[in-house]
């Protein structure tokens, strides 16, 4: 069996909140979860340690998937969610949650604010 990989930022408190809302959605619907910090992951993805804008998501058909197009992604797989893969398919909606997902990032990226 192919796994869809989640990867998040673990030192983040809005990602991490996020992971334990969804996690057990996304484990039965075919997904590991795996923060990006994980040294495998950082020489897979051939990223610093420190460089992490966005979530990422390895899916089944091997692809990277980032930000916006990450949550697209794992909507497919879970059935209340396929609106937002549905949406996403209207002109321009990609571009708004592109948008929307940046600047949440931007809101709530706090690498240099705060510690876990």
């Amino acid at each position: 069996m192919s796994y869809t990989w989640v990867l998040y930022d673990a030192t983040c408190p809005f990602c991490i909140s996020g992971i334990n809302v969804f996690k057990e959605s996304l484990g039965k619907n075919g997904c590991k979860i795996q923060p990006l910090q994980n040294k495998n992951i950082l020489k897979i993805l051939n990223v610093d340690n420190d460089d992490f804008p966005e979530m990422k998501v390895i899916g089944n058909d091997k692809k990277l998937y980032g930000g916006a197009r990450a949550i697209v992604y794992l909507s497919r797989k879970i059935w209340w969610a396929t609106p937002i893969w549905a949406l996403s398919h209207l002109p321009l909606t990609l571009n708004i949650m592109d948008y929307i997902y940046k600047l949440i990032a931007d809101t709530w990226h706090c690498h240099e604010m705060c510690e876990i």
